[in-house]
């Protein structure tokens, strides 16, 4: 595992629309230790950073820096965020290695790369007189851009829903490092057990804040040891465990998951249910319900049907057979930009408008899904009112939907919470 490793992820985050955290576990299937943290370190320390690192490089470069071959400019973020942000790598080393590395994929480039980062680092020995962040005062939308690396129109969009204060707070978080959490399978062990067996293999476990079912691991190689095999936990955020919570399933019930995949809120409505009841889950891929069912295989979960299924479409069969429905519905992601660094570089203001409807389409469809006297949860992992609030406010203004009363409305935030971003409603259909 090396920068070339990095260099390849990056490339193909870029020019492929590859995600991140999908392209990075791959890599690390393949090596395991020092070279693994390097690669992933890189190559979330660049996307986190990115804009930062073209206003950094922009000062270095005669031509704009669009002109800049893909390929170099990678090189040129990576070893400028050495430079920068890691005190474990020598500032020479840092340019000799990306020097050698333009040498290795992109021979005519090499003189260029060696030239910039020259500049970089005379400046700095200077003492880094060139580089001036935005004045936050005059211009807080760019001051903000810049520092935390966020596109200004999400910036703006950000400030107008929040103000300054929680959006750059909510900026910051956004570049942290999350935990890993899982959540213990308590149809096959409890946490007493798990945390002794784990810490028994050198894994440091430490309690979640939220859910009594959540423990947060640090340590490598957690998915090739005997706990996983045996399906006593599954990787889940304590956001998602607390939206599932919200949902309160009981043993006998009727639970439709209406957007499943990847199923870790199918699995542990599962779990609060004993394995006694019936859960359809539905995904729109038909691959990703076969992944829900792996999952349920392992953690040793009978009561799950699934369906692929557009949960946009409405399904006569599920009128009124629900006790319980999960709408965790596909949202922009800005919750969890922290795991998946790239989609504030991809999503669009016209990308929230399009998710919203989506997302009405689904809950308007759970409304007849859920028996009278029943349960919605509407979620997402997204702080973006009009996808949250916005949404139920759309709903609950239609005459139809008049039986439907707010139970709990909750936004988490990783800066608040220490959880990903996200919203979680429950809404109970009165009975008429």
């Amino acid at each position: 595992m090396d920068r070339e490793t990095a260099l390849n992820i990056l490339n193909s985050i870029e020019n492929n629309g590859a995600f991140s955290n999908l392209a990075v576990n791959d890599a690390l299937k393949k090596a395991d230790g020092e070279g693994g943290a390097f690669v992933t370190r890189m190559v979330y320390g660049v996307l986190e950073n990115q804009i930062y690192l073209d206003y950094y490089l922009s000062k270095f470069l005669r031509d704009p820096i669009e002109k800049v071959k893909k390929n170099s400019l990678n090189i040129l973020r990576m070893a400028l965020y050495q430079i920068l942000f890691m005190d474990s790598v020598p500032n020479y080393a840092a340019v000799s290695e990306s020097v050698d590395l333009a040498k290795k994929t992109g021979v005519a480039q090499a003189p260029f790369v060696n030239g910039v980062l020259r500049s970089v680092l005379r400046d700095i020995e200077a003492g880094s007189k060139r580089v001036k962040l935005p004045n936050p005062e005059k211009l807080p939308v760019k001051y903000l851009s810049v520092k935390y690396s966020f596109p200004k129109w999400l910036v703006k969009y950000m400030l107008d829903d929040y103000g300054f204060d929680f959006t750059e707070n909510y900026l910051k978080s956004a570049n942290q490092v999350p935990p890993l959490t899982i959540r213990v399978n308590s149809l096959r062990t409890t946490k007493e057990v798990l945390s002794k067996r784990l810490k028994e293999l050198g894994f440091e476990v430490v309690e979640g804040s939220h859910s009594e079912k959540a423990l947060n691991i640090k340590g490598s190689g957690l998915f090739r040891t005997e706990p996983f095999a045996e399906g006593l936990f599954a990787v889940q955020d304590e956001s998602s465990m607390l939206a599932v919570e919200a949902l309160d399933p009981k043993p006998g019930e009727t639970v439709i998951d209406l957007c499943a995949a990847p199923g870790g809120k199918t699995l542990y409505a599962a779990e609060l249910m004993e394995n006694n009841g019936k859960i359809i889950a539905c995904d729109i891929y038909e691959n990703k319900t076969g992944l829900i069912k792996d999952s349920a295989d392992r953690n040793g979960i009978t009561i799950i049907e699934t369906m692929t299924a557009d949960a946009t479409k409405f399904r006569p069969e599920f009128e009124g057979a629900a006790d319980k429905v999960i709408c965790d519905v596909p949202c922009s992601g800005l919750g969890v930009v922290r795991r998946k660094p790239e989609i504030k570089y991809t999503k669009t203001a016209q990308d929230i408008k399009d998710m919203c409807r989506i997302q009405f389409a689904i809950l308007k469809n759970a409304a007849r899904y859920v028996k009278q006297g029943g349960r919605i949860v509407y979620s997402t992992c997204t702080i973006s009112r009009l996808e949250n609030e916005g949404v139920i406010r759309h709903f609950l203004s239609k005459p139809e939907n008049a039986c439907f009363k707010v139970e709990k409305m909750k936004q988490l935030t990783p800066f608040e919470d220490g959880v990903d971003g996200f919203f979680i409603c429950s809404l109970v259909k009165e009975n008429k």
